[in-house]
């Protein structure tokens, strides 16, 4: 049996059963004496603890501790003001980079970046998604070398990736000499892969929020980062290259995304706009 680890501190706990209400398991309770309390349970998951440490975050007095993990070593919450400004800022100024200076990310704030992205939501906060990654720009430069060889045999045999044709690999070609020097992974020192297995948890969508909400921290630190297509989808046809990142055979690569300090700054963010005609309000 298992308790998580869940303890009470009763000098603190007022019984107000916010916890109770909170838990997606419904594993917890308001004992006699009007104190929290979790049931026994036989595994994580599905009528027991999801380990998502709601029970600790809601509790008002902090009298709750779960998962080894104890109140006062938790973030406060954001002043709604501030955030909204924050978030509303760094989304309107993340770009797309694809000019980067070559120089590694220190690879400490590369690690505390991953490690925020366990409260990235999953499906069933099953925790799935793992994360390939090059922290060293030598290592990124291997991966491109033999990406890019293997990508120009076979375009030198009119194989394209699904979506590109001779064109379009002309086009990207032409614009190494203006908009970037690397038309495959943009010149970036780094690459970030999160990848999930199928036929578990949600790959697809939680590899997606991952990867966006890992966009989100490197534009909070000042790094560029790119989401990289054409790399992605040509590893269907190159089972040697996919084979060099060694991600399981039965995981969803969610995306590639390529980061690293930028080398051109940008003044100011931009001005897009949802236009109404792709909102659709729904009356009933």
């Amino acid at each position: 049996m298992n308790n998580a680890g869940f303890e009470v501190d009763y000098n603190k706990c007022t019984g107000c059963g916010k916890c109770v209400k909170v838990c997606p398991g419904g594993v917890i309770f308001v004992n006699e004496m009007k104190k929290a309390e979790i049931k026994d349970f036989s595994e994580f998951g599905w009528n027991g603890c999801l380990r998502c440490e709601h029970c600790l975050a809601v509790c008002p007095t902090g009298a709750v501790s779960v998962l080894g993990h104890k109140p006062e070593n938790s973030t406060a919450p954001v002043d709604c003001e501030k955030g909204s400004a924050v978030i509303n800022s760094l989304i309107a100024n993340r770009h797309s980079c694809r000019r980067y200076k070559d120089e590694n990310v220190d690879k400490a704030v590369i690690d505390d970046m991953i490690s925020r992205l366990a409260n990235a939501p999953n499906g069933g906060n099953k925790q799935l998604v793992e994360f390939t990654l090059t922290d060293d720009k030598e290592q990124t430069e291997i991966f491109r070398s033999a990406l890019y060889k293997e990508t120009e045999r076979l375009a030198a045999e009119g194989i394209y990736p699904k979506g590109f044709d001779k064109k379009s690999y002309e086009d990207m070609k032409r614009w190494e000499k203006t908009v970037r020097p690397d038309m495959l992974l943009c010149g970036a020192p780094h690459l970030l892969i999160p990848h999930a297995p199928l036929g578990q948890g949600e790959p697809v969508i939680d590899t997606v929020i991952a990867g966006t909400y890992f966009e989100l921290l490197c534009a909070s630190r000042g790094l560029g980062a790119v989401m990289l297509t054409f790399p992605l989808d040509s590893l269907e046809n190159m089972p040697n290259i996919k084979a060099m990142l060694k991600i399981p055979e039965n995981h969803y690569i969610g995306m590639i995304i390529g980061f690293g300090y930028p080398e051109i700054d940008y003044a100011r963010g931009v001005q897009k706009t949802v236009d109404e005609s792709r909102i659709h309000r729904l009356k009933f």
